[in-house]
């Protein structure tokens, strides 16, 4: 048996150094909203948000309409710091793992309970990971992807656990801090997934407990006042501040920002870049920008006929005004992005020169690939017009302008971009199909260098929409490798495979864009952007 590393938690986890803050997008370790006013206990905070959740399941968490009431309910064996991406513990007190990364312990924190009763155990804890690892058909519940490889997790003592992997998996502590990981209650583990997606069902450790709901437009949480077990690093001791909050749905950007501006609302996410002077004039209001620590990327369904040329989806990046998409669309809330990950990610490479506008380059590759002007002004080939088909993503404030510039931008070298608008039921149904819909937008939300794997892994994200057998052996060699300078090489040939083969168009660096009152304090985020409550209070008026 290898000898096992020493143990990772809150006093010793080593800080990971990363690029530079962006511009204006702000991402922090602390609150944001942090005074040093005394946090006074009492009141509801009143939150907006454009787009209604659909479950609450620790399985749902990987979407932010679900996510951004989760995370304040959903607690997690391990924390990263969505500054340093350093982990450190929560639930699990700390953990060691052996040389080649097959096998991890974790020391559990004593005292936790969950809002039934029940108390944190060893047993819990290894239910709740084969559930996630392995789902459950009889329940329809669905497994992680993300967790490759698991093979078993033994139960050593009340406090302890051993997870096991048939193949090493480097980044899974860090897998534990997102929300798919989310630990709930035997009563919770139990019911199927239907009904684990219930905010009323959802038994969990966490500082909030359901209060009401009516679905997809209103959902409140009350504190829970036995709470003591925040993760260390945030140095928040007891309950919550507040009473408890109320996420209610308003789809109209004008509405959300009506509504906050009117002292309706104590904070609204998704505030548009053309609405955001509106909230900066405001004397009683104030803009939070916090970098979600992804790149906003439309992913190539190379099964498009029009795409299955490379020099064809080479093109489409060489095509792409970035600089005018921001001007015209984003606002300083946004850095451009440089590469299909954020560059605060560990694994970050620097591919601004792939992504540099070059219409002129753009129309040699195209002619290159045999398609020729028409008197039109749109390219043909054997008599097929250019065309590229694409279904708009409802979950990116943006996607209705952005599609529209681009649309406008790949004219100028021949390329029809045929638009449609979807709800998220026809959306899901035409993601992946290649002849309807060529692009998928997304952000590869993880802050760690295996966001490539859960993007290109052919059985993980799959955004490519195929096996790519290379492509396959690089991500999934980045997670098997423990030196992180190696980790590194890995992740920039990934990155540089993406793009010389078309796969994907980074468009700018994603951020989460709230309007709050000057007296909402103490907002907040996760490594990706999510919101938490616990630490937010509410000064006088």
């Amino acid at each position: 048996m290898k000898k096992s590393k020493s143990a990772l938690s809150a006093k010793s986890a080593p800080s990971l150094a990363l690029a530079g803050l962006i511009g204006t997008v702000l991402a922090v370790s602390a609150p944001l909203s942090a005074s040093a006013e005394t946090p006074q206990r009492g009141g509801t905070l009143r939150v907006l948000d454009y787009l209604a959740w659909i479950c609450l399941a620790p399985s749902a968490g990987g979407t932010y309409a679900n996510s951004v009431i989760s995370n304040s309910i959903l607690e997690r064996l391990i924390y990263q710091d969505p500054k340093t991406a350093q982990l450190s513990a929560w639930l699990a007190e700390s953990w060691k793992v052996n040389d080649d990364a097959t096998r991890f312990t974790f020391v559990l924190r004593k005292g936790v309970t969950f809002s039934d009763g029940t108390a944190l155990t060893a047993n819990v804890v290894k239910a709740n990971l084969d559930q996630i690892a392995l789902g459950s058909t009889e329940q329809a519940i669905p497994r992680w992807t993300m967790v490759a490889d698991y093979d078993r997790t033994e139960v050593d003592s009340p406090t302890q656990v051993t997870v096991h992997f048939k193949k090493p998996n480097v980044s899974f502590p860090q897998q534990l801090s997102m929300p798919q990981a989310g630990i709930i209650a035997e009563s919770s583990l139990k019911l199927p997934y239907q009904e684990q997606c219930q905010g009323k069902n959802l038994v969990t450790t966490g500082p909030f407990v359901f209060a009401s709901e009516r679905p997809g437009k209103e959902i409140s949480y009350k504190r829970r006042d036995q709470y003591n077990w925040a993760p260390p690093v945030l140095k928040h001791s007891g309950p919550a501040y507040l009473d408890g909050f109320v996420h209610t749905i308003a789809t109209e950007a004008s509405v959300r920002v009506g509504t906050l501006l009117a002292g309706q609302a104590d904070a609204a996410r998704g505030i548009l870049p053309t609405d955001e002077p509106l909230v900066k004039r405001s004397p009683r209001h104030h803009l939070e920008v916090i970098s979600s620590n992804v790149a906003n990327v439309l992913t190539v369904n190379s099964s498009t006929p029009t795409l299955q040329d490379v020099q064809v989806r080479r093109a489409l990046n060489l095509a792409t005004n970035r600089a005018e998409l921001r001007k015209a669309l984003l606002s300083d809330s946004y850095a451009l992005a440089t590469s299909v990950l954020g560059r605060n990610n560990p694994g970050w490479a620097d591919q601004s020169a792939r992504l540099a506008y070059d219409p002129k380059a753009a129309a040699a590759l195209l002619e290159e690939a045999g398609w020729k002007l028409g008197a039109d002004g749109y390219r043909y080939k054997n008599g097929v017009k250019l065309t590229i088909p694409t279904y708009i993503s409802m979950h990116h404030i943006t996607s209705q302008g952005g599609f529209e510039l681009l649309s406008e931008q790949w004219k100028k070298v021949g390329i029809e971009l045929r638009l449609h608008k979807s709800d998220t039921a026809t959306y899901s149904k035409v993601q992946r199909d290649g002849k309807l819909n060529a692009f998928f937008q997304t952000s590869q939300i993880r802050f760690d260098i295996d966001a490539l794997r859960f993007t290109w892994d052919s059985t993980v994200g799959n955004q490519a929409n195929k096996e790519i057998p290379e492509l396959n052996d690089l991500v999934r060699k980045q997670n098997q490798t423990a030196d992180l300078k190696v980790r590194k090489q890995i992740a920039a040939q990934v990155q540089n495979y993406v793009l010389e083969n078309g796969l994907a168009i980074p468009l700018y660096e994603d951020a989460l864009v709230y309007g709050a009152a000057n007296y909402v304090k103490g907002i907040g985020h996760e490594a990706q952007g999510r919101p938490y409550f616990l630490t937010t209070w509410l000064a006088k008026k």
